[in-house]
């Protein structure tokens, strides 16, 4: 019942999210839901990030039922610009295909940049996992970080720009 006003109050976008959700409500681990925004840079384009469920310890979980190329662009984006960030996807289903006639998968894609993974509900390891110390792997972006972080992204941007101009 918890997991059920929790959606009402947040709207889900989809059943995956929803039932995730519940586990987590089950195992009594609330207000993880889309609570943090991580801003990043596409290129020409400052953007954020909110990511599906922040776990306490850290890792930054996205659910995804269709994983579409600008989904896959934007995660990339992302993990560039905050290497330390354990951002983490669980799939309704990873052997689907990427798109249609394809041989890679969601799980071959993730494989492929470093992305751990999983199908259907949150792993417990994952929801049992320590935090990590000694880096700010699981540190969530504060206020001051995110605009230092944006103030370094819009400069390299310019740089960017200066370098092409002058090319």
């Amino acid at each position: 019942m918890v997991a059920l006003d929790y959606r009402l109050a947040h709207g889900f976008r989809s059943g995956l999210e929803e039932r995730v959700s519940e586990q987590l409500a089950f195992l009594n681990i609330l207000d993880c839901y889309e609570i943090k925004k991580i801003p990043f840079v596409q290129p020409e384009k400052q953007r954020n990030y909110t990511p599906d469920f922040w776990l306490p310890n850290g890792i930054v979980v996205e659910t995804k039922g269709i994983f579409t190329v600008q989904d896959r662009q934007k995660h990339l984006w992302v993990k560039e610009q905050y290497s330390d960030l354990d951002l983490r996807f669980v799939f309704s289903n990873s052997k689907n295909k990427l798109r249609k006639g394809s041989r890679t998968t969601y799980a071959d894609w993730c494989n492929k940049y470093g992305f751990i993974f999983a199908d259907q509900l949150i792993p417990e390891e994952w929801i049992n996992e320590k935090k990590k110390r000694g880096n700010n792997a699981n540190k969530k972006p504060t206020k001051s970080t995110t605009k230092r972080t944006l103030r370094i992204n819009k400069n390299s941007v310019n740089k960017s720009r200066n370098k092409t101009d002058i090319l």
